[in-house]
């Protein structure tokens, strides 16, 4: 299974809606294939938003990546952002 981070930087003002963007999205992103968890933190700092997500194989994510639920998010966000996202991709058993 992947352990999938991503953290997103906004600017203080923005957050807020970048966050209902993501949540917007996010029942939508947890019912696709290959997804066991999707969840959404805000940093204390108060300037950007950490996902952390569980999917079966890489292909699962990708195919969540390739999707139009993806699109919309990244055509809300992009613009929004300070930074690029950081995404971090880790291995683990589930047994």
């Amino acid at each position: 299974m992947k352990l999938i981070t991503v953290e997103a930087a906004f600017a203080a003002s923005d957050l807020q809606a970048a966050m209902t963007l993501f949540e917007d999205q996010a029942e939508t992103v947890r019912n696709m294939d290959g997804c066991h968890h999707y969840a959404l933190f805000s940093r204390p700092s108060g300037d950007g938003v950490a996902i952390l997500q569980h999917w079966d194989s890489m292909e699962a994510f990708d195919a969540y990546r390739a999707s139009e639920t993806f699109a919309t998010l990244g055509q809300g966000l992009r613009p929004m952002m300070t930074s690029p996202p950081v995404t971090v991709v880790a291995e683990f058993d589930t047994h």
